[in-house]
């Protein structure tokens, strides 16, 4: 199974999830790099599962921003 998506694509979630982490930190040239990933619930294995959200560099604050919005707003149900 993969979750991995570019960050603004809509995937439905297969498992419950459970929360969200978010990277951001400055890179070398004056950009900034945004990873994010969920842990999801697999119940029927009683497991949890890291899937990478988005990885990305974004030359702007804002532009990390829009990165986040995108994805939190592809896990939203609908």
């Amino acid at each position: 199974m993969s979750f991995d998506t570019e960050a603004g694509a809509a995937t439905p979630v297969p498992f419950p999830l459970q929360y969200v982490s978010i990277e951001l930190m400055p890179v070398v040239g004056g950009k900034f790099s945004v990873a994010m990933q969920a842990t999801l619930l697999d119940e029927e294995r009683l497991e949890l599962i890291g899937e990478d959200l988005a990885h990305t560099h974004v030359e702007t604050l804002e532009q990390a921003l829009a990165v986040i919005r995108q994805n939190v707003a592809a896990l939203v149900p609908a």
